[in-house]
C-alpha cells in the first residue's frame, strides 16, 4: 500500500553521464517500466546531463523519448568534472519547478518501484533527504565478490557498520531523493556540490554532510533498490588501482573539509601502516586473486592518502 495517490509533487530524476552510452541505454530501457503507482506521470521528468557533450548521447535520449512514460530533458555541461554536471542538473531541475530531485547513476538499473519507494518514505517521514539502497552487480566476478572491495549497504548494516559524519551507510547519489528546500539552503553557502571534489569524487557525501549540518532530516528507504552495473575495467588491476588511489585522495579532502587536523594525521599514519602490511602480505596473496586485488586496492588507496596529504592535490579521476 502506497501513500502516493494523495500527493501531487513535481519530481526530477537527475542522471549525469560521461561517455557511457551502453550504460545510459540500459538505464533508459529500465526506466520504460518505471512504476509511479498514483503519481502523475506528467509531474515526473528525467533530466540527463551530458558532461562530455556529443551527438551520440543526445541521439540516445531522442530515441528513448517515445518509449518512456515520463518526459526526458537533455542538457549539456561542457565543464569537465562531476560537480559541474551535478550542479547543472540541480539548477535545471529547480528552474523547471521540481519539488524533489531523485539522483541515480548512468550505469545502474533501478527496480521499477525504486522512485515511489523513495517518495512514499519521504511522505511518511517528512525527511529532506531519503536514501535508498543497492545490490551488487550480478555479473561481478566471484573473486571480486569475495575480496571485500565491493560492499553493499545491506552487508554493512548486518555488520553494524554505519557511515561516518552522522550519515547512514547507504548515503549516495546513486539512489537518493533530495528536497528543494534543503538544496536551496545549501546553495546559500556555496555550490551545492563542492568543486573541491570535481575530479576525485566524494562530492555527494560532502553535500550530505553540509545539508545535515544545516538541519536536514534524513531517512532510509530499504525497499528502494537499484542494481549496480560496473564497467568491466573496474575489475582489472589497473581499474582497481585507479579507483583506490582516487578514493584515498577523496578521503583526505573529506577529512580536511569536515574533520580535524588530527583526523588527517591519523589517516596519514594509518595509510603508512596499510602499505607496510600490504607489502608483507603480497607474496602470500599471489595464490588468491581476490586477496591479491584487495592488497593492490588497499595500497593504492593508502598512496592516494599520502599523495593528497603531502601535496594538497587530488587525482583527475572524473576528467577522463
Amino acid at each position: 500500500m502506497t501513500v502516493s495517490a494523495t500527493i501531487d509533487l513535481r519530481v526530477a530524476i537527475c542522471v549525469c553521464t560521461h561517455s557511457r552510452s551502453q550504460g545510459l541505454m540500459r538505464l533508459l530501457v529500465a526506466l520504460q517500466d518505471i512504476d509511479l503507482s498514483g503519481y502523475n506521470p506528467s509531474s515526473v521528468e528525467l533530466i540527463v546531463v551530458d558532461n562530455n557533450p556529443n551527438p551520440e548521447t543526445e541521439a540516445i535520449c531522442q530515441r528513448a523519448a517515445p518509449r518512456l512514460p515520463i518526459a526526458i530533458h537533455y542538457v549539456t555541461e561542457p565543464r569537465s568534472g562531476i560537480t559541474y554536471a551535478r550542479n547543472c542538473g540541480v539548477e535545471v531541475a529547480l528552474q523547471r519547478g521540481a519539488d524533489f530531485l531523485a539522483f541515480i547513476d548512468d550505469d545502474d538499473q533501478p527496480r521499477s518501484d525504486w522512485l515511489i519507494q523513495l517518495l512514499d518514505r519521504q511522505a511518511v517521514t517528512g525527511a529532506d533527504m531519503v536514501f535508498g539502497t543497492w545490490v551488487l552487480d550480478s555479473l561481478m566476478p566471484q573473486w571480486a565478490r569475495e575480496s571485500g572491495i565491493f560492499r553493499s549497504p545491506v552487508k554493512a548494516k548486518h555488520e553494524n557498520k554505519g557511515g561516518r559524519y552522522g550519515l547512514p551507510g547507504c548515503a549516495s547519489t546513486c539512489n537518493a531523493l533530495v528536497g528543494r528546500s534543503i538544496l536551496e539552503r545549501v546553495a546559500t553557502t556555496g555550490p551545492v556540490f563542492n568543486h573541491t571534489f570535481r575530479f576525485s569524487g566524494g562530492e555527494d557525501k560532502d553535500f550530505f554532510i553540509r545539508a545535515h549540518e544545516l538541519g536536514a532530516n534524513l531517512a532510509s528507504a530499504d525497499m528502494s533498490v537499484i542494481h549496480r552495473n560496473h564497467e568491466p575495467d573496474r575489475y582489472t588491476a589497473r581499474g582497481l588501482l585507479k579507483r583506490g588511489f582516487k578514493n584515498g585522495c577523496s578521503q583526505v579532502s573529506m577529512a580536511r573539509a569536515h574533520g580535524t587536523s588530527a583526523r588527517v594525521i591519523k589517516l596519514l599514519a594509518t595509510s603508512l601502516s596499510k602499505i607496510l602490511m600490504s607489502l608483507l602480505l603480497l607474496p602470500f596473496s599471489l595464490f588468491s586473486k581476490g586477496m591479491l586485488m584487495h592488497n593492490l586496492y588497499r595500497m593504492a588507496k593508502a598512496f592516494g592518502v599520502l599523495y593528497t596529504s603531502l601535496t594538497g592535490r587530488s587525482v583527475n579521476y572524473y576528467s577522463r
